[in-house]
């Protein structure tokens, strides 16, 4: 398993200068990147309104492995993922740049027949990905463990989506916040799992950890509610806190998952100097490969 980041990790900075702040972030070791545009109904690219041609020189520059990328709209205007064509257009982009993964970052669903006209929509533009050499994935948030009709929301996700055309960004942070083992997540859906994403909590908040103190688990929470729970003093650097990370790296391993990646949502310090501190702690576990 190697490591790696998704940008989203410095994405105050990325806002500054793209290409300075990829250049900071391979000399801080990471070269395996996950870009995060979240602005993919006005851009079909990084977000940044770099063309394919540019992005291509800048990753072959800094010897850069694009991973994949987080795809999503800027607002609920344009429901890119309910628009095949539309999203071939993104699918094209990430192909030309040698990436094997795209990700749905997050998404919400009132009710069961919401979740699985998503799924639909899931299902097409996976296909669409397996045509073209890619992989769709889904990232995990605490809110898909709650429950609808006794099952969570994410085990709906994976019994209505083909396994062919839809597999997992399993974010342990997230599936933690939502009471479930993510060894036990890595067991359960194995090779399913293509990337794993990682950042830690605060032992300091450890009353917090539990996300349905906040919420009722049958309570379907939507984006405004999610976000309100969201506190940046819950997010420290990767082996700083509590989670066993390396039970993490040691069941991925198991399955070959081939990249964990660093996704630090806020931090006390500044974004380059928090993907070093993550950085350093991976340095001390094993099972991790270091080209």
């Amino acid at each position: 398993m190697k490591v790696g980041l998704q940008v989203y990790t410095v994405r105050n900075h990325l806002k500054e200068d793209p290409r300075k702040t990829l250049e900071e972030v391979v000399n801080a070791g990471y070269k395996y990147i996950e870009f995060a545009n979240h602005f993919a109904d006005k851009d079909v690219g990084i977000g940044f309104n770099y063309s394919l041609e540019e992005v291509k020189r800048i990753v072959k520059d800094l010897g850069i492995t694009v991973v994949g990328a987080h795809i999503m709209s800027s607002s609920d205007d344009f429901d890119i993922y309910s628009k095949p064509d539309y999203f071939k257009k993104i699918i094209d982009f990430y192909v030309a740049l040698d990436a094997k993964n795209l990700s749905i970052p997050i998404d919400f669903y009132p009710t069961l027949d919401a979740l699985k006209r998503r799924c639909e929509d899931f299902n097409k533009i996976g296909k669409l990905c397996k045509e073209n050499g890619i992989r769709l994935l889904y990232h995990n948030h605490w809110n898909e463990y709650q429950l609808m009709d006794g099952v969570t929301i994410f085990d709906h996700l994976m019994n209505n989506t083909d396994p062919e055309y839809m597999g997992i960004e399993l974010d342990a942070f997230w599936t933690i916040r939502g009471l479930i083992d993510p060894v036990g997540m890595i067991h359960q859906y194995g090779k399913r799992i293509a990337l794993i994403h990682e950042k830690d909590f605060p032992l300091e908040k450890i009353d917090e950890l539990n996300s349905w103190k906040v919420v009722d688990r049958s309570k379907i929470v939507n984006s405004e509610e999610f976000h309100a729970t969201v506190k940046p003093e819950h997010f420290i650097e990767v082996g700083e806190g509590i989670i066993k990370i390396q039970d993490v790296i040691d069941a991925g391993n198991e399955y070959d998952i081939p990249y964990i990646l660093v996704e630090q949502d806020y931090s006390k310090l500044d974004e380059i100097e928090s993907i070093k501190v993550s950085m350093k702690n991976f340095k001390k576990m094993r099972g991790l490969e270091w080209d």
